[in-house]
């Protein structure tokens, strides 16, 4: 089973902050492909604390990614805190008010209408709630990354049959070179037994041409590449059924092997017919490899 690096999730959640009152919370986490885990946390503030303990959670779960955490209160704000005057601020301007009466001599009393003047007189106080909610907020995102887990798999299942598809067309196109080789084998072979048999009648030229044979049966055999190339291919059909859930990167290795031999054959034997098939191999591993940079 493959799982792609790709997927979202989201989920409303209601979540006690004690003395009887509840917040909502909406909490959407995405992840798209990456080389390793990395996980970008947007929480309120009061929940920042936690974000060691988000990732930790994410990175258990989905193992590879860029992941995306945005977790934002959804309702009921308002019984997070409490309207509270900044004492100290207008203790600030107290003391300033005074010192220009003293100086100047200027009479006058402040009333609330003058006090309500004073920017930033009036801040909004959130109680020390992220302890509260610990457990039942960690045990949220717990849960909608298992919903994003299930969206990766089911991601993970149109990439997995996509590849297994491409598999099957190079394993024909590579049966179909093994033919086509085995063909011209053959009439290389036929011709060095013809010349072999001037050679004991005593022509000249017949030496310099088994030596030419020769050398051409030894640049073009790519037996050995066709061998390793269909053991690869039984190899990564292999990885791509286990039940691991981490295997990009080993299919994307076995897909660099699989271009090298085919690279090897289109160098070693110059046949159209053999050339044309392994190009088709290498445009399947090509798309093979783009859809495997999405594979957790």
């Amino acid at each position: 089973m493959l799982l792609s690096m790709t997927g979202f999730s989201n989920k409303t959640v209601v979540l006690p902050i004690g003395k009887g009152k509840k917040v909502s919370f909406s909490i959407e986490i995405k992840s798209v492909n990456s080389r390793s885990f990395e996980a970008v946390c947007k929480l309120p503030s009061f929940l920042n604390a936690l974000e060691i303990e988000v990732a930790k959670i994410l990175k258990k779960k989905l193992l590879r990614g860029r992941v995306y955490v945005g977790v934002r209160v959804a309702e009921d704000q308002d019984v997070l805190g409490e309207v509270v005057p900044s004492l100290s601020l207008l203790n600030e301007y107290m003391k300033a008010l005074d010192t220009i009466k003293k100086k100047y001599n200027i009479a006058g009393t402040l009333t609330l209408k003058d006090l309500l003047q004073i920017p930033d007189l009036f801040v909004y106080k959130i109680g020390d709630i992220g302890k509260i909610i610990e457990k039942p907020f960690l045990a949220a995102i717990d849960q909608v990354s298992d919903q994003l887990v299930k969206s990766r798999a089911t991601e993970g299942k149109v990439l997995q049959k996509d590849l297994e598809q491409r598999f099957v067309v190079c394993s024909k196109e590579s049966a179909k070179v093994k033919v086509i080789f085995d063909k011209i084998i053959k009439l290389k072979k036929e011709e060095i037994k013809k010349t072999l048999v001037l050679q004991e009648k005593g022509d000249e030229q017949a030496k310099l041409k088994l030596d030419e044979l020769y050398s051409t049966l030894n640049k073009i055999d790519i037996h050995e590449e066709i061998v390793r190339f269909n053991s690869h291919i039984k190899n990564i059909k292999k990885v791509v059924k286990e039940s691991s859930a981490e295997k990009g990167k080993r299919v994307d290795f076995i897909l660099q092997e699989l271009l090298r031999e085919a690279n090897t054959m289109l160098a070693k034997c110059s046949n159209f017919d053999i050339s044309a098939h392994v190009v088709n191999i290498k445009v399947e591993l090509e798309k093979a490899r783009e859809q495997t940079q999405n594979i957790v």
